[in-house]
């Protein structure tokens, strides 16, 4: 098969791949590659005295995805830090691939899980760093975003099927035994974080399709606010609908992101890479077998003469509509004929000991709408774990209510919510909530014993009055 995809980008290379790497398979795909080659949005060089974290979800995510960027920091003389939240064990198919069965013990999954931590010293050993530079926290492959909707309160833990635990498994992980909680991945997070003192930070996007890289992406944002370090922070995006495009190893090509991401106000940053870089990147993608065997064209997909990436801004709240994040591929929405996300949210302070949130969505919601909104709020100077998680269900006509996460109670009473045509108001009448500086919004919107549509997390920052 390598042999002939080889012969293939040779071919490509005569004709085929100059007009791919320009037109890709949209019509917005010249101005993405003029963009990403623009000077100006070139991501920041790396220098000797810096300090480079890369989070990844899964041992190969850094390979994939910031494999250039490592080498650039190498190469710069910088120091380089991986840390892996997830030892990648819930891979029943690559488990298929390699032994020829299903994964069928939480033993087989946690084996799993140890190859792929082998394959991730193999393939950073490739890049020029060493195992003493990675960090592996152990924490359930495809649950952690789960653990952050659901499990904060302390002395709990989820259970994860796979690996038939309730508690990081892994003897070599950073913490052996720590519970699958919330409050436990923040905390591991930032003990590597206040250790390495990065001064750029690579993580994944939040518009990314996969539970875990979305649950990265918050518990960095949790982490980074909780120790008050201002690195540089850039996203990268791996999961999303027609993206790489073309999805084939085709290392003449640029790497675009989708259409509907560069129309958000995310700064856009590209990496550009040499032909060694590219090569090197494609070889040390090629050591992580257990993915390649069963995700080749994604994985080589990436090895393309750029790396992609996205300046972390959290955008501003105030009384004034402030557009919320979509994925506009949803069926969802092409089932509904968009007519219940979220289109605008805005945020002010009526009274003294009052965050109010106004949500707006495109028709006034009838006899069967209902929405789950999730309002995390984040205050300077108070440790995030113990800030309220508040879980608001909504359904019209009848009194919304609430509970916090992290106590386990129902707060209902200080949580007032009104609808006015196709706004619904919010006022949170708690400490934890009216002296927030940020806020963490999701929301799931849609009708009574249908899927609800789930918007992207998104991190806002407010206003102080």
């Amino acid at each position: 098969m390598i042999v002939l995809l080889v012969a293939t980008s040779v071919f490509l290379a005569g004709g085929a791949a100059a007009w791919l790497a320009f037109f890709g398979s949209s019509a917005a795909a010249p101005v993405l590659t003029a963009m990403v080659s623009a000077p100006g949005n070139q991501l920041r060089d790396f220098h000797s005295i810096d300090s480079l974290l890369v989070v990844a979800p899964h041992p190969d995510d850094e390979c994939i995805a910031t494999a250039g960027a490592i080498l650039h920091a190498v190469s710069a003389g910088a120091k380089v830090h991986i840390v892996y939240l997830t030892y990648g064990d819930n891979h029943e198919i690559a488990y298929w691939a390699l032994k020829k069965i299903p994964a069928l013990t939480p033993g087989q999954y946690r084996a799993l899980g140890e190859l792929r931590r082998s394959e991730a010293v193999k393939g950073v050993a490739s890049l020029g760093l060493t195992p003493d530079c990675l960090t592996f926290l152990g924490y359930p492959d495809s649950g952690t975003l789960r653990i952050w909707e659901t499990t904060w309160q302390p002395g709990t833990s989820r259970f994860h099927v796979a690996t038939g635990t309730r508690s990081v498994p892994y003897a070599d992980a950073l913490n052996p035994g720590s519970p699958y909680n919330a409050a436990a991945i923040t905390a591991d997070l930032e003990t590597v974080i206040r250790s390495f003192r990065p001064t750029v930070v690579l993580f994944p996007s939040p518009l990314d399709l996969n539970p875990d890289h979305q649950a990265a992406y918050l518990f960095v944002t949790a982490a980074l606010g909780d120790l008050d370090l201002q690195p540089s922070r850039y996203t990268y995006l791996v999961h999303q609908r027609h993206f790489p495009t073309p999805l084939l190893y085709n290392p003449l090509a640029a790497l675009t992101p989708p259409a509907f991401v560069t129309s958000l106000p995310l700064p856009l940053r590209s990496l550009r890479l040499t032909t060694g870089e590219v090569a090197l990147k494609y070889a040390t993608t090629m050591l992580y077998r257990t993915q390649v065997d069963v995700s080749y064209r994604l994985l080589a997909s990436f090895s393309r003469r750029n790396e992609v990436f996205f300046e972390d801004q959290h955008m501003p709240l105030s009384s004034a509509d402030a557009p919320f994040f979509l994925i506009p591929t949803d069926f969802l929405l092409e089932r509904f004929g968009h007519n219940v996300e979220l289109r605008a949210v805005t945020a002010s302070r009526p009274r003294p000991g009052t965050l109010r949130l106004i949500l707006s969505f495109p028709v006034a919601p009838t006899e069967d709408s209902v929405a789950e909104v999730s309002v995390f709020p984040v205050t300077a100077g108070v440790p995030f774990a113990g800030q309220p998680k508040l879980i608001i269900n909504l359904q019209h006509g009848q009194e919304a209510s609430a509970m916090d996460l992290v106590s386990g109670a129902s707060v209902t009473p200080s949580v007032v919510t009104t609808e006015n045509g196709t706004d619904v108001t919010i006022d949170i009448s708690m400490p934890g909530a009216a002296a927030a500086t940020q806020v963490m919004l999701h929301i799931r919107a849609g009708y009574r014993g249908l899927s609800l549509y789930s918007t992207p997390w998104q991190v806002f920052s407010l206003p102080s009055s």
